[in-house]
């Protein structure tokens, strides 16, 4: 009943916000529930009920089954919090908290020595994000003589008019910057993430849903910092792009269902804070937000997915045994490549409809290029589907695919527009112009071009193969495959690093 209350109150927030166009201020200023919140806040208010009374059930034969709804609590307080603050004390308070109560919940099985071991990975590297954050916050007072988030977002905003050289709030905004990827499990810190699966269910959905994505949600409340900082812009766009390859392609092939949501989400992460590069904040948000829901609930139904593996020999066998192993049937016509070709190019060419109804200025911005990306990986995605129903000629179900990429591709553009005029308003523009990894209308068509080329080529490799070679992967491949199944040795490199910083 609390839950609900405060997902209401919440509601009734973001209610006022919209029809009053006033923030309201609480605590002479030290919380703030503006644009932001009001997005954030009912998000995390509706998700805290869903998972509370999934968790009522779950946990209830579970030892510790109070600490368990105390420490739940205490983490969501601490994100309200940090949504909330408008005051760099307050949010360096709720940046701590989360770490403690983190801690405590990903090792909440005291019982087993792994849980407790990775426990520790976990605090070792969110307490390195807390110290980059009191570090930025200490130069920012030095700097810019205020921590109130209100007052320093119109100083910002006043100095990103003229030229700015300082070197010392480039080191500000790298410093927010590495603590963000650090909460956000962005390569090479997302170690920790993956190898909380020991944590129950419902901490594991707090986690990929709302604890990871602090670090847009922090970025999005220094976003006028980030104005004055294009180089930090172009680190994240270059690192986020990384990690959304990275841990995407490790995903495929880690065997534990947990570990590899949590490469997922790693990967989903690498993608905002891409976004966040181009000056694309308010997507971010709109991102963090659907991912959230997204992966809670596949976490939440994981534990059933489980079960019934365990009962039915009969599961599907994973993307990467078929990759790398499996051996392939031969195919004498090139009808399925010529399909191949078009279901990959489709979304693009709706995509480039979509824009043109709904945008004067096509390619004006970056973001346009980062939607392109995904309308190309959609289109894909889907395209697997449709050679999966190909062999039965079912049209109606490759037509319903096609229009569900439609309706979602226009949803993604109106909500994602929606929200950045409500959030930032007429300084919507000014970040895609801070972003200076400009990008032009040829330069993007080539880069996507040797990306489907690429793509397209790849599957045709692996559908059209002769069926008379060895059925043996290439030894160059199946070393590839090793390397990703070793997860590249970070986690080695880890356990070694650990042992190292104990005994020093």
């Amino acid at each position: 009943m609390l839950s609900s209350m405060i997902a209401l109150l919440g509601l009734y927030g973001t209610y006022h916000v919209i029809t009053t166009d006033e923030p309201i201020h609480g605590l002479g200023g030290l919380f703030v529930f503006n644009e932001l919140s009001a997005i954030l806040v009912p998000y995390v208010a509706i998700l805290g009920l869903v998972i509370r009374k999934y968790a009522t059930k779950y946990m209830w034969d579970e030892p510790g089954y109070k600490r368990f709804f105390i420490l739940l609590n205490f983490i969501f307080s601490a994100i309200y919090m940090l949504v909330m603050s408008n005051n760099l004390v307050i949010l360096a308070i709720a940046w701590q908290l989360m770490s403690i109560s983190l801690y405590l919940l990903v090792s909440f099985n005291v019982a087993s020595k792994s849980a407790v071991k990775n426990g520790s990975w976990t605090m070792l590297i969110h307490k390195g994000a807390d110290l980059l954050f009191i570090l930025a916050v200490i130069l920012t007072y030095q700097t810019f003589g205020s921590v109130d988030l209100g007052q320093l977002s119109q100083t910002w905003l006043e100095m990103s008019k003229n030229p700015i050289d300082n070197p010392t709030i480039f080191v500000i905004g790298l410093l927010f910057l590495v603590a963000a990827m650090m909460k956000s499990a962005i390569v090479p810190f997302h170690i920790w993430l993956p190898y909380t699966s020991e944590a129950p269910t419902p901490v594991s959905a707090l986690m990929h849903a709302g604890v990871v994505n602090v670090g847009g949600i922090l970025l999005n409340k220094l976003a006028f910092l980030l104005l004055l900082t294009p180089a930090v812009l172009n680190i994240a766009f270059v690192i986020g792009l990384f990690t959304a390859i990275f841990a995407s392609v490790l995903m495929l092939v880690v065997p534990d269902i947990k570990r590899s949501l949590g490469y997922s989400t790693a990967g989903q992460m690498g993608y905002m804070i891409m976004e966040v590069g181009l000056g694309a904040f308010s997507l971010a948000i709109y991102h963090l937000m659907v991912h959230g829901v997204f992966k809670a609930t596949l976490f939440l139904e994981s534990g059933g997915l489980i079960r019934y593996a365990r009962h039915d020999p009969n599961i599907p066998q994973r993307l990467s045994y078929k990759l790398f192993w499996e051996e392939k049937t031969e195919h004498k016509s090139n009808k399925t490549f010529n399909l191949i070709a078009l279901f990959t190019i489709l979304p693009l060419l709706i995509f480039i409809g979509v824009k043109m109804v709904l945008s004067e200025e096509f390619f004006e911005f970056n973001a346009a290029i980062v939607i392109l990306a995904f309308g190309w990986l959609t289109g894909t995605q889907l395209f697997l589907s449709f050679f999966k129903v190909s062999r039965s000629d079912s049209i109606k179900v490759i037509l319903a695919l096609v229009s569900s990429f439609i309706i979602i591709l226009f949803t993604y553009e109106f909500v994602g527009l929606a929200l950045e005029h409500f959030i930032y308003g007429e300084h919507a523009l000014l970040f895609y112009g801070a972003a200076t990894l400009n990008v032009t209308i040829i330069m993007s068509m080539v880069a996507l071009a040797a990306i489907m080329i690429i793509g397209w080529l790849f599957m045709y490799k692996q559908h059209f193969v002769d069926i008379q070679k060895s059925k043996m992967p290439k030894r160059t491949q199946w070393l590839f495959y090793k390397l990703l199944a070793k997860e590249a040795f970070v986690p080695d490199f880890f356990i070694k690093y650990i042992k190292i910083f104990k005994k020093g």
